[in-house]
């Protein structure tokens, strides 16, 4: 189950608002401003697991790298 809802949707509409030599920071930034109840969302679940295994590993991205892994999946799936 992803925690961002119509990720897919969410990708190519900050893709489209960027220039085309955009960074992956680029990216993560603009999402955090166009999508902010997203971004405080995975930012929750990760701070609920970072509590709930008191500093053990969890499989719980960062929610920067789980958006930044969200334009991965999308960008290479749309290149196939």
């Amino acid at each position: 189950m992803s925690i961002i809802k119509n990720v897919d949707d969410k990708v190519e509409q900050i893709i489209n608002c960027l220039p085309l030599d955009y960074s992956e920071a680029d990216f993560v930034e603009l999402f955090k401003n166009t999508f902010p109840d997203d971004y405080e969302k995975c930012w929750k679940v990760f701070q609920n697991e970072e509590r709930k295994n008191k500093g053990k590993p969890h499989p719980m991205q960062h929610p920067n790298k789980h958006i930044t892994n969200a334009l991965k999946s999308y960008l290479s799936r749309k290149n196939k």
